[in-house]
């Protein structure tokens, strides 16, 4: 079996105690939870959608069950943790002090100690058929040095984060060898002064691109990415509980690098997780599933822009539109214009119209399947229930569902789900644009013969001005940029041009539903817009100046 996620570490039950009002603590725990760095990590990377295994020793008894149970109902892969009779659990007391919600934890350990270097042999095949190996220094150091050169020797990545720093101190020469072979450490400021000998963070992070990332509590975190020093400051909000902080930051940070994203995002992604966790009481309980920390993220990313409600309510009911009748069977019709309509048209416009009609009774639509005739007015909404209805009829993917919103004479934000894909754009003004909730950051001009140009929308529609530009574009019977493509969906021309799939976009249509939502987004992503023929509304879209020089004169 193959897993994304490998944790390497000890499970315990946590017993917190919340200070009270006059300083003291209760004699009897007030919360009593699942808990240890392995098996927070685990759980960490689980809930935001890795496919996590996790490679432990427990003692066979009801903590040993409850521990088990816990890691199961929230997904982590439990069969290569070791069950053992007469094995004693781990256990710790949390102390959470009242001033800054900071806790202090006495550990009593039992199976953890138990580790031994063989297990590391003995779990090979699960370590080389995991993308990313996770774990810490809790358990005996004669063991995690074991798995460290194995990692190394077999070029697994390692993510280490060092709880017991003094183990891996360069006071001793064997441990700076240790740490060269860790891809990534992750420790706390106290951590990396223990570990280094130094107080000196910059420093520090300077020799390990890349590798050594230091949390600063309130100061955000901070790493050298080879060029520069790297700086993120922390997310405001209201402290709770610290407990599992970090391992909540370890596990979404292995669980982002595992699907392919940079450190950079990774780690402003799992920034927000463990910020999410903040807010709540214990370790895993608080640990986002992957859907709430792409809310928390959009709300918090968007607090500030006066139109967030509105978009927050199509980003939640947009995918569900579509959702609640992909399988339904559906009929097949001509419109007055000769174009297609379908079922699925109208009930996803239908759906989207009185969702919005429930929170904004007052507001107006201009749609294309009921309302092609409205007006453009103050608090207008531009929905295409379907943009590329041929593509839909033949499940092609090149077709999705998009929505601008319009106010005060501009549009304000913009929608575009393409759900064969699993994609969502969105735009908000003065914010960006984001697919899948990632920002999407400018793309630089390629040259004119490396560069790719799209015709979007009906090829017939002002076919003759689009041969004239497709002559500008051959030269001595030669194509004088790489590649021409054509795709009848706006949707899908327009989220190519923003991604940087194609370079420049060249469309015909007067219709708001098919130009709004994504002009709006190329807009935002700092495209410019031309006039070929401004009678017949063919326009080009691009920032390759070679292109707009070669096709507008």
């Amino acid at each position: 079996m193959k897993y994304d996620i490998c944790v390497f570490g000890g499970c315990s039950l946590d017993q917190t105690y919340y200070q009270k009002i006059d300083g003291t603590y209760n004699e009897t725990p007030d919360l009593i939870s699942p808990g240890g760095k392995g098996a927070n990590q685990a759980v960490a990377a689980a809930k935001a959608g890795a496919k996590t295994t996790i490679i432990s020793r427990i003692g066979k008894d009801d903590i040993g069950d409850k521990i088990i149970n816990n890691l199961m109902f929230f997904g982590v892969d439990t069969s290569n943790i070791e069950i053992e009779n007469g094995l004693s659990n781990d256990y710790g007391n949390i102390y959470i002090n009242l001033k800054d919600k900071d806790n202090e934890i006495k550990r009593f350990n039992g199976a953890i100690n138990s580790f031994t270097k063989e297990m590391v042999e003995k779990y090979k095949d699960v370590l080389l058929n995991s993308k990313i190996i996770v774990c810490q220094l809790k358990i005996p150091k004669e063991v995690t040095e074991e798995l460290i050169n194995f990692c190394h020797k077999n070029k697994k990545i390692l993510i280490l984060t060092p709880c017991r720093p003094d183990r891996l101190s360069i006071t001793d020469p064997n441990n700076i060898k240790l740490i060269d072979k860790i891809s990534i450490i992750t420790c706390n400021k106290q951590e990396c002064i223990t570990m280094f000998n130094t107080e000196n963070i910059e420093e520090c992070v300077k020799k390990y691109p890349n590798k050594l990332i230091v949390t600063l509590g309130a100061e955000g975190l901070i790493y050298y990415n080879g060029k520069r020093i790297i700086k993120m400051p922390a997310i405001e909000t209201e402290v709770v509980d610290t407990t599992g902080a970090g391992d909540t930051l370890n596990g979404n940070l292995s669980a982002f690098l595992a699907k392919g994203m940079d450190l950079k995002h990774a780690l402003r992604k799992a920034m927000y997780a463990s910020t999410m966790k903040l807010k709540v009481k214990s370790a895993q309980t608080g640990m986002p599933f992957l859907e709430d920390l792409e809310i928390f993220i959009r709300n918090y990313r968007n607090k500030d822009f006066t139109y967030n409600e509105e978009l927050n309510l199509i980003l939640n009911k947009i995918k569900y539109a579509y959702e609640r009748v992909k399988y339904k069977p559906f009929e097949i019709r001509e419109k007055f214009d000769s174009t297609l309509v379908t079922d699925t048209d109208i009930e996803i416009e239908n759906y989207l119209i009185d969702q919005i009609k429930e929170v904004y009774p007052n507001d107006n639509f201009l749609t294309e399947e009921h309302y092609p005739d409205n007006k453009l007015i103050n608090r207008t909404w531009i929905i295409d229930p379907i943009d590329g209805t041929n593509h839909y009829i033949k499940k092609d993917g090149f077709w999705g569902i998009q929505l601008a919103f319009y106010d005060k004479e501009k549009t304000r934000f913009s929608v575009i789900y393409l759900p064969e894909r699993k994609e969502l754009f969105y735009a908000a003004e003065n914010i960006g644009v984001f697919k899948n909730n990632e920002k999407i950051l400018e793309i630089e001009s390629s040259p004119l013969e490396y560069s790719v140009i799209e015709f979007g929308g009906s090829i017939s529609k002002s076919f003759e001005t689009k041969e004239k530009c497709l002559k500008k574009l051959i030269k001595d019977n030669k194509l004088q940029v790489a590649n021409i493509y054509h795709v009848n969906s706006s949707c899908i021309s327009y989220t190519n041009l923003i991604q940087g799939k194609t370079d420049a976009l060249i469309l015909a249509t007067n219709k708001p539903w098919d130009i709004m939502p994504g002009e709006f987004m190329a807009q935002e992503c700092g495209i410019k817009t031309s006039h070929i023929d401004v009678a017949n509304n063919v326009r080009l879209l691009t920032n390759n100046e070679e292109i707009e020089k070669l096709i507008i004169n």
